[in-house]
């Protein structure tokens, strides 16, 4: 196992956990494909969606605030160790940030339950839907440097021949595609019940930057223009992307597309214990993915978190655009509502503000949570279908501690 050596946090949060897709259907998953899909609200969040449930959540939020400790690295690990041994995950990569640095990192378990290679701090994983965090915070750098606008119509800096069929797609903006508010569906392949049908066509389902709908499809049109005005194509884009985002926020060997260090240090998805692809990029389908195909890891992620949440990444101009609310959806259940920047969830909990996305593509998932109040956050990625369950296991145990040491700080009082 791999951590750093001290650990300083003040959490705040108990947020909710939202789920999301990737790629096309791979032929392991298209036996069972509603198992794993259709809308990324409706995977893993019944646990969640729940009054009881956002009262105990603002509860927390309340008692914590402000409310800093200092754990022992060594109790942590051993509570990450029992994790991924109680939950059977193959591998885990963790690290939990204070005050603008990772102040502890984790990385566990193995990369492949058949060749048994161990997870290490150059293992990478599949972000799955986290890529759209990263790919945002890439658009809003190009606004900074004007090479496009939030609200031009996309239509002006490129034609799109894919929806040339339907008029409304000319109101498309960036904004549109980075808030889900563009009117495609998720992927033009999967119906409604998570069915593949491979030459669907692309369809608007109402008037562009009216209405919520997760969508894939939407950042991935906005990266093919993007392309475009780079004159190059979605794989060129990693050179670029390299260069402005992922070098300066120190996320080495980060990528977008299949590499050499990928083939030699990135986890196998896993279902129920077994190897799977999942949607994940591999060296035969090795393609940039807007939406989905980053590789990366903890620690890399965090430093990314850094960048944007501390360190003016972005002009401040870009970065409330990014952090404030965009869109919103009533969840199925109606009783709480999905509030979407460009690129992250924000959740307000008795006034206090939290940043968050998840990552799920069959057979790997992740999240990342970040306080921007309290300058703390964590991230995650395992190389298994278990994200909703390690993150309960996660917050369960970090906020058992708060309240206890609460209330031994209460009582000596």
């Amino acid at each position: 196992m791999q951590h750093r050596h001290s650990i300083t946090t003040a959490l705040g949060c108990i947020l909710m956990t939202f789920t999301s897709i990737g790629q096309a259907l791979p032929e392991t998953l298209k036996q069972h494909p509603a198992q794993y899909l259709v809308r990324e609200d409706t995977v893993g969040l019944e646990s969640y969606d729940d009054n009881s449930t956002r009262n105990q959540q603002g509860k927390n939020a309340q008692l914590l605030e402000g409310f800093s400790r200092t754990l022992q690295p060594e109790l942590l690990e051993q509570q990450l160790e029992s994790l991924v041994a109680e939950v059977e995950v193959p591998g885990l990569s963790f690290a939990l940030i204070n005050n603008a640095r990772i102040v502890y990192e984790f990385n566990g378990g193995v990369r492949n339950v058949d060749s048994g290679k161990p997870v290490n701090q150059q293992t990478m994983f599949d972000a799955a839907s986290m890529s759209k965090t990263v790919f945002s915070a890439f658009v809003l750098k190009m606004v900074d440097e004007g090479m496009l606008s939030l609200d031009t119509p996309l239509f002006e800096y490129m034609p799109y021949q894919d929806i040339a069929h339907d008029e409304r797609y000319k109101k498309i903006t960036a904004r549109m595609a980075l808030s889900h508010t563009t009117g495609f569906p998720n992927w033009r392949f999967l119906t409604d019940d998570g069915k593949y049908v491979p030459d669907k066509p692309l369809t608007i389902a109402f008037e562009p930057g009216t209405q919520y709908q997760y969508s894939g499809e939407g950042f991935q049109y906005l990266a093919k223009v993007l392309a475009h005005l780079h004159e190059t194509d979605l794989d060129g884009l990693q050179q670029i992307i390299n260069k402005t985002l992922l070098s300066p926020l120190k996320m080495e060997s980060s990528s977008f597309i299949w590499t050499n260090y990928l083939q030699q240090h990135r986890a196998d998805g896993h279902v129920q214990g077994k190897i799977n692809a999942g949607w994940s990029i591999t060296a035969q389908n090795p393609n940039f993915n807007a939406a989905a195909s980053l590789q990366t890891n903890a620690r890399f992620y965090a430093q990314f978190l850094i960048g944007i949440f501390e360190d003016n990444y972005l002009s401040h101009k870009s970065y409330q655009a990014m952090t404030s609310v965009q869109s919103e959806k009533l969840t199925d259940k109606g009783n709480s509502i999905y509030k979407y920047g460009l690129g992250l969830y924000i959740e307000n909990l008795d006034g206090h503000t939290f940043y968050q996305h998840g990552g799920f593509n069959g057979s790997a998932s992740g999240l990342f949570r970040y306080s921007k109040e309290h300058n703390v956050g964590y991230v995650f990625f395992t190389n298994s279908e278990k994200k909703n369950i390690i993150d309960k296991k996660i917050m369960t145990w970090l906020n058992n501690h708060a309240n206890r040491d609460q209330s031994v700080k209460a009582g000596a009082l």
